[in-house]
């Protein structure tokens, strides 16, 4: 009776233990669900941010383009109106210096020609007679009184007047010159006055334009290093940044031979300059992340099923058919339904599709960076030779084809020519 009893006892016990080791697979089988659907919300979550960061970056390079080439249209454009106007105070200046020298060119032709008739009279009178005589007539009419003078005597007042009558000729042509030249200064002093007033004015709008503008590089420069720092995270190979002693600032308590106009242009160089390399890191950037993008897509790292657990382990195993024997089995079994569907691993080009050996339906797939990955024993195939899947597209449905004991799917990864386990890199 003890033995019935002892036998009854370790069938309870066994039957407690085959309950324990279900209850044990099913709760490890959810477990490695929920993890895997975890990991994919967060390689969801963190492509989006990928992609926010990325317009982000774009936008706020655009509009440091549009203000640098807003600033440049600016400068461009008083330059030009400064040579116009220097242009237009030239010339008006030129034709009023005409106007006065051919006033007094014509006056003085006039002049010289009453002298020359006046002279030609009086030579012609000095020549036909040796004494002249002077009438000296008061208003009155009364005592009249007359004086002969030698004509030798009237030639040495008659020096004399000439020489008074250049002297002054002279004198009044010098203060004319100087009434001149003091007018145009005049003027040149304020059309000078305006036109520096009008360039200190754009001298300072275009400094804090350029400081607006260098604090907007700054902060892309904060947020090109925090998109750095989180792809450094991910393990991202990152490009290295642009050399800074390009567009380093410098300065000094003096300018020297310089003026303000040419530190803000040397502000604005320094600032298209720091843009450019901006340009260029952020270029490189998106390269490295639109390549790490590509790495992650043809990388095998996806759950090829929607649940399930591993059956079988990659390795050495027991032989799954019976026997006391032991083989290599080059992938994992990952048992779940019949007809769950099967998941591409990674993003690649479709080798073969159909039934291989013990194998059952199987399916092969060529991806980048020398991965490979085959499904077997599937109930059926949804995608042909030669045919473009992404990762995570459905290939065909779980199944027990070929050499299997039960519905799962045969999952192996090989690198390079050599089959590595699986579960390292889901």
């Amino acid at each position: 009776m003890s033995q019935n009893f002892l036998e009854r006892c370790n069938e309870k016990m066994q039957s407690i233990y085959d309950y324990c080791g279900t209850k044990a697979k099913q709760l490890y089988a959810e477990l490695l669900a929920a993890v895997r659907s975890l990991y994919n919300h967060c390689e969801v979550k963190a492509r989006e941010f990928y992609a926010m960061l990325l317009e982000k970056v774009q936008l706020l390079y655009n509009g440091c383009l549009e203000k640098i080439a807003a600033i440049v249209a600016q400068v461009k454009a008083v330059i030009a109106v400064a040579k116009i106007q220097l242009a237009m105070f030239d010339r008006r200046v030129r034709l009023h210096v005409m106007s006065i020298v051919n006033k007094l060119q014509a006056k003085q032709q006039e002049i010289v020609g009453r002298m020359k008739a006046r002279y030609h009279a009086l030579r012609s009178t000095w020549r036909r007679n040796q004494h002249f005589t002077f009438w000296f007539i008061p208003a009155d009419g009364q005592n009249i009184a007359k004086t002969h003078v030698k004509k030798t005597h009237l030639k040495y007042a008659m020096t004399a007047v000439a020489s008074f009558l250049v002297f002054v000729s002279c004198t009044i042509g010098v203060l004319a010159h100087f009434a001149v030249q003091n007018e145009q200064q005049k003027q040149e002093l304020a059309a000078y006055k305006q036109t520096k007033s009008e360039q200190e004015q754009t001298i300072r709008q275009l400094r804090l334009m350029a400081e607006t503008n260098q604090k907007k590089l700054a902060a892309l420069s904060k947020l090109e290093d925090q998109v750095r720092s989180q792809m450094e995270k991910s393990g991202a190979q990152l490009p290295p940044k642009s050399n800074a002693s390009d567009y380093a600032g410098q300065g000094g308590p003096v300018l020297g031979s310089a003026n303000p106009a040419n530190i803000v242009l040397e502000q604005e160089k320094n600032i298209g300059l720091e843009a450019d390399a901006k340009k260029v890191d952020l270029e490189n950037l998106l390269s490295a992340i639109e390549a790490e993008n590509y790495r992650r897509e043809v990388t095998p790292s996806q759950w090829p099923t929607s649940g399930g657990y591993i059956s079988s382990s990659f390795g050495g195993r027991a032989n799954p058919f019976g026997g006391y024997g032991r083989d290599w089995h080059p992938g994992i079994d990952i048992a779940t339904d019949y007809g769950e569907p099967v998941y591409a691993s990674a993003a690649g080009y479709v080798q073969q599709a159909g039934w291989y050996g013990g194998y059952g339906i199987y399916a092969r797939i060529n991806h980048d960076y020398g991965y490979q990955t085959a499904y077997g024993h599937m109930s059926r195939v949804v995608c042909r030779a030669g045919q473009y899947v992404k990762k995570g597209e459905i290939i065909g449905y779980v199944g027990s084809t070929g050499y299997s004991t039960g519905p799962h799917l045969h999952f192996e990864v090989i690198h390079y020519g050599e089959q590595v386990d699986p579960s390292s890199l889901m």
